[in-house]
């Protein structure tokens, strides 16, 4: 049945709560994995690359996310939040300062695997410390919180990347090594202040009474009672796993085409670096926009014993229409709308993407569980933008990388049917 008054208060102070400095952790986070994108405008003719080489440089970050992230999100649950983001955090921040330094090819490729190893644990490690926040079918709410924060790396950070660029010669350095410089150095801080900052979890909140923190584990135990329950009757635990992390590949081959392209999208229209970083922020407003009320409406169907099915269908479904729409855009003002689409669709998909997920994984399991997905999917993210650039090399055009695109979010529109059927959906609580 549907939460009590009482229980909706309580979530929704704990989002208010919980979530902001997730959010903002995230965003540096996105902000540092990304900002080649901008980088890349010039430091491809500086360095010599290839739009190959950037796409491999650009995707490479994922296998380092790939190798490191389970044993990453094991330490999270070993030594805890605080400390285990901490750590990660100021490796990161050092490594995109290293970025800066770069004078070839072999190490760039270097320090971007090294920078994905280092932010390898933090979002399935994140995404597993929301979930001991609140029970399943009020997660969405909580997760779109934090993944605002991809959208909002690029309106925030493209017009500060682009500024950034334009510091080309200040004392000897090119626009790019400011730029990688002084977007990594935010890691570094606030990783320095998440252990007083960030709570261990619930037991610890000093700001939650004792009946808030009963109210919310009973709610908890009890859902996982009946998660349990489900799962336990599965055919084929480990095929649903397999169609979710397969799920998620599909949505992270859309996820950085976006974040790796769009600026090189839009500059292709003869746009300059002054203004560049202002249009390339308008489709990611959108995504920031839409992202909370369409999660939230997704909670409420879900609370109400509803399916997320349908409402992440229809989000992969909008991605897969923008990407095919961007292919062709014959002009800038079209080009700037389909990539609008694509950007609601996929920022949209991500948190009902984990909620729905957080619902179908007993708790025993949800840790391993998130970072096999994560580590499996993200795969699609090393993928999507090499095979960008080694299309764009050979047809010097963005037609066919980003058909592409779209062709995958289809499939994943597909996947999304399998994965979340009837007979895999959570149960209601009663």
């Amino acid at each position: 049945m549907a939460y009590s008054t009482e229980q909706l208060a309580l979530y929704r102070r704990i989002s208010l709560r919980v979530a902001p400095l997730a959010l903002l952790l995230y965003l540096v986070a996105f902000l540092d994995r990304v900002n080649v994108s901008f980088a890349a405008l010039t430091m491809n003719h500086d360095l010599g690359l290839s739009d190959a080489t950037y796409g491999l440089a650009a995707g490479v970050f994922f296998l380092g996310y790939m190798v490191l992230a389970i044993p990453s999100n094991y330490m999270i649950v070993k030594v805890g939040a605080p400390r285990w983001v901490a750590v990660l955090m100021i490796t990161w921040g050092v490594v995109g300062c290293a970025t800066a330094f770069v004078h070839g090819a072999p190490a760039y490729i270097t320090l971007r695997f090294l920078l994905g190893a280092a932010e390898s644990g933090f979002l399935p490690g994140i995404v597993y410390y929301l979930t001991r926040w609140l029970p399943g079918k009020a997660r969405a709410g909580i997760l779109a919180l934090l993944y605002l924060a991809i959208p909002l790396s690029s309106v925030i950070g493209s017009p500060i990347s682009a500024a950034l660029l334009r510091m080309n010669g200040v004392g000897g350095l090119h626009g790019w090594q400011w730029l990688f410089l002084l977007e990594a150095i935010p890691a570094i801080i606030l990783g320095f202040a998440v252990p007083w900052l960030l709570d261990a979890g619930p037991d610890t909140a000093t700001w939650l009474s004792d009946e808030d923190k009963q109210m919310l584990q009973q709610s908890i135990e009890e859902e996982a009672s009946a998660t349990i329950h489900a799962t336990g009757s599965e055919r084929s635990p480990i095929g649903l796993l397999a169609m979710l992390a397969a799920t998620y590949f599909m949505l992270m081959i859309g996820l950085y085409e976006l974040g790796f392209w769009t600026p090189r999208l839009i500059a292709s229209h003869g746009v300059s670096l002054r203004w560049l970083g202002w249009l390339n922020a308008l489709p990611y407003a959108v995504g920031a926009i839409t992202l909370l009320p369409w999660c939230r409406w997704s909670d409420r169907i879900a609370a109400r014993g509803g399916s997320r099915r349908w409402i992440l269908a229809a989000s992969f479904l909008s991605g897969c229409a923008g990407f095919l729409l961007t292919a062709f855009a014959p002009s800038l003002p079209m080009l700037l709308f389909a990539i609008s689409i694509a950007s609601f669709g996929v920022y949209v998909s991500m948190p009902v993407f984990w909620a729905g997920v957080s619902q179908r994984i007993s708790p025993v399991a949800v840790a391993f569980a998130i970072a096999l997905i994560n580590s499996i999917g993200n795969i699609g993210g090393f993928l999507g933008p090499y095979a960008t650039g080694w299309l764009l090399d050979r047809t010097h055009s963005y037609v066919v990388g980003l058909s592409a695109t779209a062709a995958a979010l289809l499939i994943g529109t597909a996947l999304v049917l399998l994965a979340f059927r009837k007979d895999t959906n959570a149960p209601t609580l009663s």
